[in-house]
């Protein structure tokens, strides 16, 4: 079962695939237009796997799959997805 979490819950998660917070960078939904940071989206989770929503329009914006030592990322809703070192 799926939790509905908010996108501080993929710190760890991002942690491993970039160096810094990446819960603090932001991006614009390619859908709706919003920018906000990954922090602000609406994540369903569940056990090694995260779908980050829109917290504006609920399209997807990534989806993370942790499996074993590997950690599988795609960003697909997101464009000008920028980090602030």
């Amino acid at each position: 079962m799926m939790q509905k979490l908010d996108g501080n819950v993929l710190a760890g998660p991002l942690a491993s695939v970039f160096d810094g917070d990446a819960t603090s960078a932001t991006g614009r939904c390619t859908s709706c237009g919003d920018t906000a940071a990954v922090a602000q989206a609406v994540v369903y989770a569940a056990t090694g796997r995260y779908v980050a929503r829109c917290r504006r329009c609920d399209q997807v914006l990534l989806t993370i799959a942790e499996d074993g030592d590997s950690v599988l990322l795609a960003i697909t809703g997101i464009t000008g997805f920028a980090m602030v070192p």
